[in-house]
């Protein structure tokens, strides 16, 4: 099919090659002109920091990183709010400085560190019996795929992450302010900074709270289970001064019987001492060791010396009849178990 036009098309084009292309070049300069625009103008967004921030995150490039958090801003922000929760921590004149190269530290050597997932634990005495970290051992895998970019107007921006506390059993949301500054954008603050600290602080005194009612706990049925073996049936107390007139010895006997279908081969009693209006005197643990096999009695006394003439002394010599009040912290049974119970303080701090 031949077109008839063609050849006019043609030698139109060989008359005007140079206004043509002339003009095609300067189509191709425009195009690029404006796509090198917006490709400036998306570089200075908060769009482009944050997606170059996520991938430095997700590769562990800690310069790229750099150029996008300000953690010098952000480390001094955050220790003012680990300051107010916290004021143990570092405690001292140098507390700011320390606790801001202690953040820095931490994040550095989150960074730095391999990402393995955190173990889910679900016994909650394992998770208690665990030591505390701050940081969970994915802390910036975790960072990488819950980040997001929120809202951002002229000049700031809003990133958020969620993250998961294993130990603590506590999902916590981190929201991080990134400003435009004449360097770019760089993050320079945790907003909810002061209420993140406050709500780990709360999550962290639970679990305090929790292992002492677990020592609470184990100690009740661990008195059950003396108190089925080995009962005290009685204890006494005396005291004297021997022949040189000072030398005050306090004189304890102990009944118990073994009831139970295991030998006990050592013990360690709690005795406290009271005059007869009940006024406590003193404390001692009391240590033993004598085998008493099923159905046998023991019978134990122990000699405690004082200086009569302290004011101790005279007021056990004054407070007589002496009462004796004991227990058992202490069974070393002769299948090998220990059945001990422990001491339950007050809370406490598992990091410093």
């Amino acid at each position: 099919m031949k077109l008839p036009f063609l050849p006019t098309i043609v030698a139109f084009v060989k008359k005007h090659t140079l206004v043509l292309a002339a003009a095609v070049l300067v189509i191709i300069v425009v195009v690029m002109g404006v796509s090198g625009w917006r490709y400036f103008q998306y570089r200075q967004s908060s769009q482009y920091a944050y997606e170059t921030l996520r991938d430095a995150l997700k590769t562990a490039d800690t310069e790229n990183i750099a150029e996008f958090v300000d953690f010098n801003t952000f480390s001094a922000n955050l220790s003012k709010n680990l300051m107010q929760s916290y004021p143990f921590l570092k405690a001292g004149p140098d507390q700011e400085r320390q606790l801001r190269d202690m953040i820095q530290t931490s994040l550095l050597k989150q960074v730095r560190t391999k990402q393995e997932p955190a173990k889910e634990e679900q016994d909650l005495k394992t998770r208690l019996r665990t030591p505390l970290y701050a940081l969970p051992q994915d802390f910036i895998t975790q960072i990488v795929n819950t980040l997001s970019l929120q809202t951002s107007s002229e000049g700031t921006a809003l990133l958020t992450a969620k993250v998961h506390h294993p130990l603590l059993d506590k999902n916590f949301l981190l929201i991080f302010r990134m400003d435009m500054a004449p360097e770019g954008w760089r993050v320079r603050s945790l907003i909810n900074g002061p209420e993140l600290v406050r709500q780990f602080r709360e999550a962290q005194e639970e679990r305090m709270n929790a292992q002492r009612q677990m020592i609470l706990d184990k100690n009740i049925q661990t008195e059950r289970r003396i108190k089925d073996l080995f009962p005290l049936q009685s204890c006494s107390a005396s005291a004297g001064l021997i022949s040189d007139g000072t030398t005050l010895l306090l004189v304890t006997r102990v009944l118990a019987r073994n009831i139970g279908t295991v030998s006990v081969n050592n013990m360690n009693l709690f005795a406290e001492f009271s005059t007869a209006s009940g006024s406590v005197l003193l404390a001692r643990n009391l240590n033993a060791v004598q085998p008493t096999h099923p159905g046998e009695d023991f019978e134990h006394s122990w000699t405690i010396e004082l200086d009569g003439s302290s004011d101790l002394g005279k007021r056990i010599l004054s407070g007589q009849p002496l009462q004796c009040k004991a227990s058992w912290k202490t069974l070393g049974l002769n299948s090998g178990e220990v059945l001990h119970i422990s001491e339950a303080p007050a809370p406490i701090e598992e990091f410093q």
